[in-house]
C-alpha cells in the first residue's frame, strides 16, 4: 500500500476533490499534475498552474516522503540531496508559494511526518532523522506565523505502517506486515482530524506502532 494514495482514495470517497502532486498519476480520480518534488523547475510550474487555475481549495497536505539507511561513514551526498528536496523543501516551498491563497481560503496545512522526528532516531538513520525533525519544525513555524488567521496547522508524526516505501528504496518487503499499521486506518483518522470544526485545531499528534512483543 501507498499512504498517499490511500489518503486520496478516501477524500475521493467522501466526495473530496484532490489534486495530486506526482511523478505517476495515482489510479483514482483526481486532478492530476505530474510534478518532480525534486526538482525546482518542476515544482514553479506546478505551482504557476495551481495560482492560476486551482486555486481555490481547502487544505495543502504534505505527505510525499522517501527514507534513507545509511551507515554514518556512507552517506552519500546525493541521497542525502534527495531526502530532503521531498522530505523537508518541498513542504516548505509549497507552503510558501501558496501561503497568500492559503490565507485567502482559510485553508489548513497539515505535514505529514514520522516518530522518528520526535526522538533521538536509529542506527543508520542519520538523514532520515533530520529530514522528519525539519518538517516539524516547518509546522511549528507555520503555526507561528498563521497564529491569527483561521488557518491551521497539524503535525502529523505517524510511526511505521504496511507500505512500500522500504520495498521501493531498497527492494526489500517488511517482516510480519500484520504487526504494522495499516494505511488506511491512518489515512481516516487523519482526515477525522482535518473535518473537525475549525475552532478546533490538533496542533500535532502522534501516532505509534504498538508493539507488544
Amino acid at each position: 500500500m501507498d499512504f498517499g494514495k490511500e489518503f486520496g482514495k478516501l477524500c475521493v470517497e467522501n466526495q473530496i476533490n484532490v489534486i495530486a502532486l506526482c511523478r505517476k498519476k495515482p489510479d483514482y480520480e483526481c486532478i492530476f499534475l505530474k510534478t518532480d518534488l525534486t526538482d525546482e523547475n518542476s515544482m514553479l510550474n506546478t505551482c504557476q498552474n495551481i495560482q492560476k487555475n486551482y486555486n481555490h481549495f481547502n487544505a495543502l497536505i504534505n505527505c510525499a516522503g522517501i527514507p534513507s539507511i545509511q551507515k554514518l561513514d556512507q552517506v552519500t551526498y546525493q541521497e542525502l540531496e534527495d531526502l530532503m528536496k521531498v522530505n523537508s523543501m518541498a513542504p516548505m516551498f509549497l507552503a510558501s508559494q501558496f501561503i497568500n491563497l492559503i490565507k485567502k481560503n482559510e485553508a489548513d496545512i497539515l505535514n505529514v511526518g514520522s516518530t522518528v522526528g520526535t526522538k533521538e532516531g536509529y542506527s543508520n538513520q542519520m538523514a532520515y532523522t533530520t529530514s522528519k525533525w525539519a518538517i516539524r519544525g516547518t509546522s511549528y513555524n507555520l503555526q507561528l506565523e498563521l497564529k491569527k488567521t483561521n488557518c491551521r496547522v497539524i503535525q502529523f508524526n505517524v510511526g511505521g505502517m504496511n507500505t512500500k516505501m522500504h520495498e521501493k528504496y531498497n527492494g526489500t518487503k517488511i517482516e510480519n506486515p500484520d504487526e504494522w499499521m495499516n494505511p488506511t486506518d491512518i489515512a481516516n483518522i487523519m482526515l477525522y482530524i482535518l473535518n473537525l470544526p475549525k475552532n478546533i485545531e490538533i496542533s500535532e499528534i502522534t501516532i505509534n506502532r504498538k508493539n507488544i512483543k
